[in-house]
């Protein structure tokens, strides 16, 4: 022992190593532990997840490095895309719960990837629109219903429009004339020659006979339109119709003829109700020396020439 009175310091005691008691007589073998990378332990798939809309990110790159503790599923949601686009990138993935660190994996939408959407889910069509509703058809005036049906049944009695209004000059129905008496009818003008036709289905009543400063007349009855004196009608140039004769509308039945002392050329149209036929037109009394039954003609010939001019 030294004289030094200082004491002298052993430190702690080492640690003494006892080994696991060995196996009890009878007692089970312990079970051996297994170490395994979480990248590849198997998972239980995925539960299904419900089809959505999924763009792949811009940002997103062509493939990914498997880092341990990844999954198919972690790695679809962080990319926005699903386990099965992943799949359908990767056919050399057998099996979606095996996966590899360091493993590289193509993300959808890549350079010959898939696409970075998942299949679009079938969407319910919209119904269809209704067609809005048809307005409806403006009121038809009388008149206008007639001329559709009439049509047809209904011509101007000249081929051609005549030269000048019947509703003015000299020409319009009422027209003051000598002697107090008033025009019985409107003039049509027209050419010398010109040929005249009936204006509806009808019936000869009177064959040409004298009329007026050396012209002629003729007198046709219309069922539905009344009996027509085409007046002033040629009597050199004529048509052989007798009394009685049938005629049909639009058929030529006379031409236009020429005043001896005024040199034109006209029809001189009247028109009267249905009983005036077989009767004499022309007689000495009233305003129009006509025959009571004496119509206004304008209104019928602004229809015939609507019908066959428009």
């Amino acid at each position: 022992m030294s004289n030094d009175d200082t004491p002298f310091d052993l430190g702690p005691p080492p640690p003494i190593f006892l080994p696991p008691p060995g196996p009890v007589a009878g007692a089970p073998p312990p079970a051996p532990v297994a170490f395994a990378a979480r990248a590849i332990v198997p998972e239980a798939p995925a539960p299904a997840q419900p089809q959505r809309i999924m763009a792949l990110s811009a940002k997103a790159p062509g493939s990914y490095t498997v880092k341990s503790g990844d999954t198919l599923g972690a790695i679809a949601e962080k990319y926005d895309t699903t386990v099965g686009a992943i799949l359908k990138a990767n056919p050399q993935i057998s099996n979606p719960n095996q996966i590899s660190v360091g493993q590289q994996i193509k993300l959808p939408g890549a350079s010959g990837g898939t696409g970075g959407a998942s299949p679009q889910p079938s969407q319910p069509k919209p119904p269809p629109k209704k067609p809005p509703p048809k307005k409806p058809a403006p009121a038809k005036d009388k008149d206008d219903d007639k001329d559709s049906k009439a049509a047809r049944k209904l011509v101007f009695p000249l081929w051609k429009k005549p030269t000048a209004s019947w509703k003015d000059g000299p020409r319009y129905f009422g027209c003051p004339r000598s002697g107090g008496r008033k025009h019985g009818g409107v003039d049509l003008y027209a050419p010398f020659g010109s040929k005249i036709r009936a204006i509806a289905d009808g019936v000869i009543i009177r064959p040409p006979y004298f009329f007026y400063d050396g012209t002629n007349a003729l007198e046709v009855f219309h069922p539905g339109v009344g009996v027509v004196r085409y007046g002033e009608i040629s009597s050199s140039k004529r048509v052989n119709v007798r009394a009685g004769q049938k005629v049909k509308c639009g058929e030529h039945i006379a031409y236009v003829g020429l005043l001896d002392s005024l040199g034109m050329s006209m029809i001189h149209f009247e028109l009267f109700g249905e009983r005036a036929r077989g009767q004499a037109l022309t007689q000495m009394s009233g305003p129009y020396r006509r025959h009571p039954a004496l119509k206004n003609p304008t209104p019928l010939i602004d229809k015939l020439h609507r019908l066959t001019f428009k």
